[in-house]
């Protein structure tokens, strides 16, 4: 079995096992570590196999946000597309290694000041170029995510904010870069995973125009949903609320 066979059947194991609320975890360890990292280390490469790994996991990102968009019943698609591979996706399902997961922090406690300077000393300075977030949900898992353009969510925040009745009127062909903000990635990820709040620690400040995060949080959050941004400096968070039609 080749290296990319064993990396197929270990992804058919590991999906096939989780539950669909899970799924996102998994997105975010294909789009974010896996997929930039092959690219890191196949950069002048014309290795056949290397290609084939990166062409496997491109798919099984698409899959995955396949499944994410449908019911739990569906949940099969995905495990019935590697097996399409000839693997039977029976191995003990791995544990995720993704270096972006780093622990977890009570919720009630993303209000304290103490606790956010804490935070703080573990972001990178901000020097221009990628900011990077610290982001937490209700169960206070806590991930790093860096800003850029993400081929899918972006498409999937912008598609939202072109089609938005609550975010500002823009051109279509001038639609703003907030699709590859840390802040507008984790409202996506927040409104597909069906979670109402959440709390992201940036080491740059949200952009201020008409059109920028802070709006376009509102028109992607639905109602009943939160967002606590906390921005370098500042004692208390600012709180995004959606405003989209359910």
């Amino acid at each position: 079995m080749s290296e990319v066979e064993e990396l197929a059947n270990t992804l058919a194991g590991m999906f096939g096992r989780l539950p669909p609320e899970q799924l996102h975890r998994v997105r975010a360890w294909l789009g974010e570590y896996a997929l930039p990292t092959l690219a890191e280390i196949g950069q002048g490469s014309s290795s056949a196999e290397l290609a084939q790994a990166v062409a496997l996991l491109e798919r099984a990102r698409e899959r995955v946000d396949e499944v994410l968009g449908l019911s739990e019943s569906t949940r099969g698609h995905l495990v019935g597309y590697l097996a399409t591979l000839g693997i039977s996706g029976e191995q003990p399902p791995p544990s995720l290694p993704h270096p972006s997961t780093l622990g977890r922090v009570p919720t009630d406690v993303s209000r304290d000041r103490s606790w956010i300077d804490q935070v703080r000393e573990r972001l990178p300075d901000y020097s221009g170029g990628q900011t990077t977030g610290l982001v937490y949900d209700q169960d206070g898992t806590e991930q790093i995510l860096t800003s850029g353009r993400d081929p899918q969510l972006s498409d999937r925040i912008r598609l939202v904010l072109d089609t938005s009745s609550v975010y500002p009127p823009h051109r279509g062909d001038a639609s703003p870069v907030v699709d590859t903000h840390v802040e507008t990635k984790y409202a996506q990820r927040m409104k597909e995973a069906g979670q109402t709040y959440g709390v992201v620690v940036l080491n740059n400040r949200m952009c201020p125009d008409p059109w920028g995060c802070h709006a376009a949080v509102r028109a992607i959050l639905p109602r009943g949903s939160t967002l606590a941004v906390w921005e370098p400096g500042q004692t208390r968070p600012v709180e995004i609320r959606g405003e989209a039609t359910p």
